[in-house]
């Protein structure tokens, strides 16, 4: 029967990353979406643009989702107006189609070579694909990117005022789960290692190194998250609305501690995995019997920060990672516990 449940309902990670909530917020922001747009003729013509913006935009804090949909118009204009060009000159059919998708992709590459708007592209291919129709049954490029970006805007500013809503009511426990995933994802991590070591097997070892890069990637996107948090809670506060979670600052310092424990367990990770090196020339027993201390920790701080069992203080222990040790790997251990209890130091338990 547990088995059955835990295949239906969400996992806790999903928990941690207020899932349900975020379903809710979506069934409330669309079904409103739904029921305003019959009432705006142009904007009617296009729900498929107010649905797409709409959940694009929807984001835990409003600051966020502001520029997720500032985004989204700002390459919305890029893809149309590209398209728009090269079609009105040469009209719509096989290689304006194909050419105007790729002017598209060369300006995003050219603004930003890391990576490509899909909503760009999506647009350069919706003004060719959706063309609308003027009264006199001409193709219109001006009606169809109008509809577009209309119709964007109409689900973008619905995203904002659900996530606005949304931000003054829920997620006051979003950084607390946030950073109880990120421990317990560390806590995995040394898990696998402690099953390299004991099984003098460096397999386990090498899929920690390939996840690492997801663990540092989460913990730098829920710092990018936390100040965009800050930034909401200073607008809250201006329009006199009472936010019960205003002390974020105290969460830097924790996400810093993570970032830190991730790098000492990569280079753990590095020393072990060396060429020149044999899990069989450590005292895996006692490394084990280190990493069974740090994973306990790591379990327990993580369910403290779940359930909210945590207040905030202004007092930060100012501990210096010890140097005592007698060789790297305990080194690092030994750096890790001590940043554990920095990130205790700075959220005493209730």
């Amino acid at each position: 029967m547990n088995q059955l449940l835990n295949y239906i309902l969400l996992k806790r990670e999903a928990h941690l990353f207020d899932a349900k909530l975020y379903i809710i917020k979506s069934l409330a922001a669309v079904f409103t979406a739904y029921a305003i747009v019959p009432y705006l003729p142009l904007v009617h013509k296009d729900l498929i643009s107010v649905l797409f913006g709409l959940m694009m935009t929807l984001e835990p804090v409003t600051v966020t989702g502001i520029r997720s949909g500032i985004n989204q118009i700002i390459s919305t204009l890029l893809g149309a107006v590209v398209t728009a060009i090269i079609i009105s000159v040469f009209g719509i059919n096989i290689w304006t189609v194909a050419i105007s998708i790729s002017a598209t992709l060369f300006l995003c590459l050219k603004i930003n070579w890391r990576e490509v708007s899909p909503v760009a592209i999506f647009t350069s291919i919706y003004m060719t694909q959706y063309v609308q129709y003027t009264a006199s049954g001409e193709q219109s490029i001006v009606l169809t990117f109008l509809i577009r970006i209309l119709s964007l805007g109409i689900g973008v500013l619905t995203a904002i005022i659900f996530n606005f809503l949304f931000s003054m009511f829920f997620y006051k426990k979003m950084e607390r789960k946030r950073i109880a995933h990120s421990l317990l994802t560390i806590a995995d991590h040394m898990k696998q290692v402690k099953i390299g070591i004991e099984g003098c097997s460096l397999e386990p070892i090498y899929q920690v190194k390939e996840s690492l890069p997801g663990t540092f990637h989460s913990i730098d996107w829920l710092s990018s998250l936390i100040k965009d948090k800050e930034k909401e809670a200073k607008m809250i506060k201006k329009i006199s609305f009472h936010n019960n979670d205003m002390k974020i600052n105290s969460y830097h310092n924790v996400l810093g501690g993570l970032r830190n424990i991730t790098h000492l367990i990569y280079d753990t990770i590095y020393i072990l995995t060396s060429p020149i090196n044999d899990l069989n020339e450590y005292n895996r027993k006692a490394i084990a019997s280190r990493l069974d201390e740090i994973i306990n920790e790591c379990d327990n701080m993580a369910a403290n920060y779940e359930k909210g069992l945590i207040k905030y203080t202004n007092q930060v222990q100012q501990e210096q990672l010890s140097t005592a040790c007698d060789n790297r790997i305990d080194n690092n251990l030994a750096g890790i516990q001590e940043l554990l209890n920095l990130i205790k130091g700075t959220h005493s338990i209730k």
